[in-house]
């Protein structure tokens, strides 16, 4: 009788874990042609997302962001019309990005793998600023803090994987400040306002 009872449960939790069991989001690129690539996104819930391109320097060479969730999107990009060369392919959504660098040639396209980041997590409270950030891909980490576009401070948060830290801005003069965590993909942006209450 308890085995029947035992089978039961579990059958149950499988089922339940089944159903309640969702994919994540999938970013693919398959060249197509000698300098061609189509870039897909595919994901069970549909999401609105932002697409960019990036050249290794930084200039941005493609951006589209969603108007309404979609749960496909596919796109075939000509890279003979911007240049050889390295490119990353970043498409965010929610609070999650996937990212892969590309290498251009005239001969071929070579796609590296699939990098999935976190959004960090900022927290501002009486003077103290705490981040959290997943560091999936395990680059360096680095916060700055900017006001009116000058650079105020800037420390590196190292390459963990999970990185945690507090830090003291009571000592900072009033005023909105930019704390910006960058990885080797993204910058990520918060904004903090201070002021004497």
């Amino acid at each position: 009788m308890k085995t029947k009872i035992w089978v039961i449960t579990t059958l149950a939790i499988f089922i339940v874990a089944i159903g309640f069991a969702t994919e994540t989001p999938k970013m693919n690129i398959v060249p197509v042609k000698a300098e061609k690539a189509l870039v897909t996104f595919n994901s069970e819930i549909p999401v609105t997302f932002e697409i960019t391109i990036t050249k290794n320097d930084g200039e941005i060479v493609y951006y589209k962001k969603s108007k309404n969730p979609v749960d496909v999107y596919q796109k075939v990009f000509d890279f003979s019309e911007i240049g050889n060369g390295n490119y990353n392919v970043s498409l965010n959504y929610g609070n999650c990005s996937m990212n892969r660098d590309l290498h251009v040639s005239k001969k071929d396209i070579k796609v590296g793998p699939v990098v999935q980041l976190q959004e960090p997590y900022f927290c501002y409270k009486n003077g103290m600023l705490n981040v959290s950030f997943l560091n999936l891909a395990q680059n360096s980490v680095y916060l700055n803090v900017y006001k009116n576009g000058d650079h105020v401070d800037g420390v590196s948060l190292g390459k963990e994987l999970s990185i945690q830290k507090c830090f003291d801005l009571s000592k900072l003069k009033n005023g909105n400040y930019k704390i910006v965590v960058t990885d080797k993909f993204n910058d990520h942006q918060f904004m903090v306002h201070k002021s004497s209450i």
